[in-house]
């Protein structure tokens, strides 16, 4: 089989498989996860890849494997999409190194053809068999061109490839990155105690750092705002929205004004730790937004406090609703 042939029979392999897999009616579980499986099977199916890029198909199924268990141990998409981007990338080298393989086999192929007319050549001339020589001779020339060709792909292909693999070293040094940043983030996010909401960190200050019916912060919120600070230091596309709450004791306008008190005493304390000030949004709710029954001192104690609020990593907040 010629290497036209071989690379019309992977094309083909590729498109019954695509076909196989869209056929079995399966729900779609992750995208780039099917779109690895299906490449890295037809490159198995391959006799052409299988026989020239044994190492790099393995290395592709052993990224496959990790996706694979990623997804079934309910991982994180994006975990799940990396290895499968890897998966997909390395079954590409190992279709990319079969195909310069055959390409080497071409040009072997092609001076093989090369040195045979030449001998040919010669034999002619030495007989005086000018015409056939000419024209074994325009076949030579024919032959050297198909030979300048075959490198040219070569070469081309052996670009590509190492493109690919620098693409590949670069996301994988990347997904090395993101991973310790996200360590970071997290012990960094249980030392502040927040917890996850849908409006981003939500760090809550009881009122014990107030005295009764006032404003003004104890030493104990030192610690607290100290680390919120430097928390905003290390991640500088962040901002914060802190709001005040209340009890029902008191008037609906005392407790308003007490809330926005309270919450202005915290976000001067965070500018005062060096917080960009136009990082730092302030909001009052008075007795509103409750989050236990005010009929109890418990509950009302847990009514009155402070929250801020952390955005996501583009420094967008949601506002109550």
């Amino acid at each position: 089989m010629n290497s036209k042939n071989r690379f019309i029979c992977s094309f083909v392999l590729i498109g019954l498989t695509s076909a196989l897999l869209a056929s079995c009616g399966a729900p779609i579980k992750n995208v780039d996860l099917q779109k690895a499986q299906a490449s890295f099977a037809a490159a198995k199916m391959d006799p052409v890849v299988v026989q020239n890029a044994p190492l790099e198909l393995q290395t592709a199924e052993t990224s496959l494997q990790t996706a694979e268990s990623l997804w079934k141990a309910d991982a994180k998409p994006a975990e799940v999409n990396h290895h499968a981007y890897l998966a997909l990338q390395r079954t590409a080298i190992a279709r990319e190194i079969a195909s310069q393989k055959l390409a080497e086999e071409h040009i072997e192929e092609v001076n093989r053809d090369r040195a045979r007319v030449l001998l040919e050549a010669r034999t002619f001339e030495a007989a005086d068999a000018t015409k056939t020589a000419k024209v074994l001779r325009l076949q030579v020339l024919e032959a050297s061109k198909d030979a300048d060709l075959a490198r040219r792909q070569a070469q081309e292909q052996a670009t590509l490839l190492a493109a690919k693999t620098a693409e590949i070293q670069q996301a994988a040094e990347e997904a090395r990155v993101a991973a310790t940043l996200t360590k970071q983030l997290e012990a960094e996010v249980a030392q502040l105690q927040a917890i996850k909401s849908e409006r981003g960190l939500v760090i809550t200050l009881g009122d014990v750092l107030f005295d009764s019916g006032k404003a003004e912060l104890k030493g104990g919120a030192v610690a607290t705002i100290s680390k919120i600070a430097n928390f905003m230091k290390t991640y500088p596309t962040r901002t914060l929205l802190v709001e005040g709450f209340t009890d029902s004791s008191g008037s609906d306008s005392f407790n308003l004004a007490l809330s926005e008190w309270r919450a202005n005493a915290v976000g001067s304390a965070l500018t005062a730790s060096a917080v960009e000030a136009q990082r730092v949004a302030v909001r009052g709710y008075g007795e509103a937004y409750p989050v236990a029954s005010n009929e109890t001192p418990v509950g009302r104690q847990l009514n009155r406090r402070v929250e801020v609020i952390i955005s996501d990593e583009n420094g967008l907040l949601t506002e109550r609703r």
